[in-house]
Protein backbone atom coordinates (compact mmCIF):
# COMPACT_ATOMS: atom_id res chain seq x y z
CA UNK A 1 0.00 0.00 0.00
CA UNK A 2 1.76 3.35 -1.17
CA UNK A 3 2.19 5.70 1.82
CA UNK A 4 -0.09 8.96 1.89
CA UNK A 5 3.02 11.42 0.97
CA UNK A 6 4.11 9.16 -2.04
CA UNK A 7 -0.26 9.09 -3.47
CA UNK A 8 0.44 13.04 -2.66
CA UNK A 9 3.46 13.42 -4.60
CA UNK A 10 2.51 11.07 -7.25
CA UNK A 11 -0.76 12.86 -8.18
CA UNK A 12 1.39 16.67 -7.82
CA UNK A 13 4.01 15.49 -10.01
CA UNK A 14 1.21 13.70 -12.91
CA UNK A 15 -0.94 17.22 -12.32
CA UNK A 16 2.10 19.07 -13.40
CA UNK A 17 2.67 16.98 -16.59
CA UNK A 18 -0.71 16.75 -17.43
CA UNK A 19 -0.92 20.97 -17.03
CA UNK A 20 2.36 21.43 -19.31
CA UNK A 21 1.25 18.96 -22.06
CA UNK A 22 -3.34 20.05 -22.43
CA UNK A 23 -3.96 22.81 -19.82
CA UNK A 24 -5.53 23.34 -16.43
CA UNK A 25 -9.16 22.99 -17.91
CA UNK A 26 -8.48 19.96 -20.52
CA UNK A 27 -6.60 18.10 -17.04
CA UNK A 28 -9.87 16.55 -14.87
CA UNK A 29 -9.54 14.72 -11.78
CA UNK A 30 -9.88 11.21 -12.86
CA UNK A 31 -7.18 11.57 -15.40
CA UNK A 32 -5.10 12.62 -12.45
CA UNK A 33 -5.43 10.01 -10.57
CA UNK A 34 -5.72 7.18 -13.12
CA UNK A 35 -2.24 8.48 -14.91
CA UNK A 36 -0.80 9.09 -11.25
CA UNK A 37 -2.19 5.16 -10.30
CA UNK A 38 -3.60 6.88 -7.18
CA UNK A 39 -6.86 5.66 -5.41
CA UNK A 40 -10.07 7.51 -5.90
CA UNK A 41 -10.57 9.54 -3.12
CA UNK A 42 -7.04 10.93 -2.50
CA UNK A 43 -7.92 13.66 -4.29
CA UNK A 44 -10.69 14.96 -1.65
CA UNK A 45 -8.16 13.63 1.31
CA UNK A 46 -5.03 15.34 -0.06
CA UNK A 47 -6.45 18.43 -1.93
CA UNK A 48 -9.45 19.67 -0.14
CA UNK A 49 -9.16 22.76 -1.88
CA UNK A 50 -10.00 21.10 -4.91
CA UNK A 51 -8.41 21.25 -8.65
CA UNK A 52 -7.02 24.71 -7.61
CA UNK A 53 -5.30 23.19 -4.41
CA UNK A 54 -3.67 20.63 -6.96
CA UNK A 55 -2.89 23.04 -9.43
CA UNK A 56 -1.08 25.43 -7.20
CA UNK A 57 1.10 22.16 -5.89
CA UNK A 58 1.99 21.44 -9.05
CA UNK A 59 2.79 24.66 -10.96
CA UNK A 60 4.82 25.52 -7.28
CA UNK A 61 6.65 22.06 -8.42
CA UNK A 62 7.43 22.35 -11.93
CA UNK A 63 8.38 25.88 -10.85
CA UNK A 64 11.04 24.91 -8.73
CA UNK A 65 12.33 21.89 -10.73
CA UNK A 66 12.49 24.59 -13.41
CA UNK A 67 14.36 27.36 -11.42
CA UNK A 68 16.68 24.12 -10.40
CA UNK A 69 17.11 23.43 -13.66
CA UNK A 70 18.25 26.54 -15.13
CA UNK A 71 20.58 27.14 -11.91
CA UNK A 72 22.34 24.01 -12.42
CA UNK A 73 22.77 24.60 -16.06
CA UNK A 74 23.91 27.94 -15.64
CA UNK A 75 26.77 27.04 -13.58
CA UNK A 76 30.53 27.85 -14.53
CA UNK A 77 28.97 28.47 -17.84
CA UNK A 78 28.89 31.52 -19.76
CA UNK A 79 24.95 32.92 -20.18
CA UNK A 80 24.63 33.41 -23.93
CA UNK A 81 25.99 29.39 -24.03
CA UNK A 82 23.11 28.61 -21.54
CA UNK A 83 20.56 30.23 -23.07
CA UNK A 84 21.00 28.65 -26.49
CA UNK A 85 21.77 25.04 -25.19
CA UNK A 86 17.73 25.90 -23.09
CA UNK A 87 16.46 27.19 -26.60
CA UNK A 88 17.81 24.21 -28.16
CA UNK A 89 16.78 21.14 -25.41
CA UNK A 90 13.17 22.87 -25.56
CA UNK A 91 13.13 23.09 -29.18
CA UNK A 92 14.22 18.86 -28.83
CA UNK A 93 11.79 18.47 -26.47
CA UNK A 94 9.13 20.13 -27.92
CA UNK A 95 9.47 18.35 -31.28
CA UNK A 96 9.81 15.23 -29.66
CA UNK A 97 6.25 15.69 -27.76
CA UNK A 98 4.67 16.06 -30.90
CA UNK A 99 4.68 19.77 -30.62
CA UNK A 100 2.67 18.95 -27.07
CA UNK A 101 4.85 19.32 -24.50
CA UNK A 102 5.43 23.36 -24.05
CA UNK A 103 6.49 25.26 -20.47
CA UNK A 104 5.10 23.76 -17.03
CA UNK A 105 3.63 27.05 -16.26
CA UNK A 106 2.60 29.51 -19.32
CA UNK A 107 0.02 27.03 -20.74
CA UNK A 108 -1.70 27.38 -17.65
CA UNK A 109 -0.54 31.12 -16.59
CA UNK A 110 -2.56 31.58 -20.29
CA UNK A 111 -5.74 29.87 -19.31
CA UNK A 112 -5.95 30.74 -16.00
CA UNK A 113 -4.39 34.00 -14.91
CA UNK A 114 -7.18 36.21 -15.41
CA UNK A 115 -9.54 34.39 -13.15
CA UNK A 116 -7.46 32.86 -10.63
CA UNK A 117 -5.65 34.52 -8.22
CA UNK A 118 -4.19 31.65 -7.03
CA UNK A 119 -2.89 30.56 -9.60
CA UNK A 120 -2.20 33.38 -10.93
CA UNK A 121 0.25 34.27 -8.43
CA UNK A 122 2.14 30.77 -8.78
CA UNK A 123 2.93 31.09 -12.09
CA UNK A 124 4.41 34.38 -11.04
CA UNK A 125 6.61 33.06 -8.54
CA UNK A 126 7.77 30.33 -10.64
CA UNK A 127 8.60 32.55 -14.02
CA UNK A 128 9.77 35.55 -11.51
CA UNK A 129 12.37 32.86 -10.19
CA UNK A 130 13.29 32.06 -13.35
CA UNK A 131 14.34 35.49 -14.03
CA UNK A 132 16.05 35.87 -10.80
CA UNK A 133 18.30 32.92 -11.56
CA UNK A 134 19.19 34.23 -15.27
CA UNK A 135 19.79 37.90 -13.51
CA UNK A 136 21.99 36.29 -11.07
CA UNK A 137 24.59 34.72 -13.82
CA UNK A 138 24.24 37.77 -16.05
CA UNK A 139 25.15 39.89 -13.39
CA UNK A 140 28.00 38.10 -12.21
CA UNK A 141 29.48 38.16 -15.95
CA UNK A 142 29.54 42.13 -15.58
CA UNK A 143 26.09 43.51 -16.39
CA UNK A 144 24.43 45.67 -13.67
CA UNK A 145 22.14 44.64 -11.16
CA UNK A 146 19.07 46.47 -12.81
CA UNK A 147 20.52 45.95 -16.54
CA UNK A 148 20.55 41.94 -15.44
CA UNK A 149 16.98 41.97 -14.13
CA UNK A 150 16.14 43.49 -17.52
CA UNK A 151 17.60 41.33 -19.71
CA UNK A 152 16.83 37.95 -17.83
CA UNK A 153 13.16 39.23 -18.00
CA UNK A 154 13.46 39.29 -21.74
CA UNK A 155 15.16 36.43 -22.42
CA UNK A 156 12.01 34.42 -20.31
CA UNK A 157 9.45 36.42 -22.37
CA UNK A 158 11.82 35.19 -25.57
CA UNK A 159 11.92 31.75 -24.76
CA UNK A 160 8.13 32.01 -23.90
CA UNK A 161 7.10 33.20 -27.53
CA UNK A 162 9.18 31.08 -29.28
CA UNK A 163 8.04 28.21 -27.68
CA UNK A 164 4.42 29.38 -28.32
CA UNK A 165 5.70 29.83 -31.95
CA UNK A 166 7.44 26.94 -32.28
CA UNK A 167 4.21 24.54 -30.76
CA UNK A 168 2.17 26.63 -33.48
CA UNK A 169 3.93 25.81 -36.39
CA UNK A 170 5.16 22.86 -35.05
CA UNK A 171 8.71 23.85 -35.99
CA UNK A 172 11.64 24.56 -33.83
CA UNK A 173 12.62 26.95 -36.28
CA UNK A 174 11.08 29.78 -33.93
CA UNK A 175 13.13 28.19 -30.72
CA UNK A 176 16.31 28.28 -32.82
CA UNK A 177 16.05 31.71 -34.26
CA UNK A 178 15.64 33.09 -30.47
CA UNK A 179 18.15 31.00 -28.82
CA UNK A 180 20.78 32.92 -31.63
CA UNK A 181 19.17 36.20 -31.36
CA UNK A 182 19.45 35.86 -27.47
CA UNK A 183 23.30 34.27 -27.51
CA UNK A 184 24.36 37.95 -29.47
CA UNK A 185 22.20 39.86 -27.20
CA UNK A 186 23.86 38.15 -24.34
CA UNK A 187 27.24 38.08 -25.70
CA UNK A 188 27.23 41.90 -26.04
CA UNK A 189 25.83 42.48 -22.71
CA UNK A 190 28.32 40.34 -21.42
CA UNK A 191 31.78 40.35 -23.12
CA UNK A 192 33.41 37.37 -22.20
CA UNK A 193 37.00 37.74 -20.68
CA UNK A 194 40.25 37.61 -23.06
CA UNK A 195 41.83 34.13 -22.34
Amino acid sequence: MPRTTDTRERMVKTAARLFRRQGYAATGWRQVVADGATPWGSQSHHFPGGKEQLATEALAFAGRRYERLIRSGLAGVHPADFVTAWADLAAAELAASGWADGCPVATVALETAHESEPLARVCDAALRSWRDALAEAIAANGATAADARRLATFVIAAIEGGLLLARARRSAEPLLIVGGELRAVLDRACPRASR
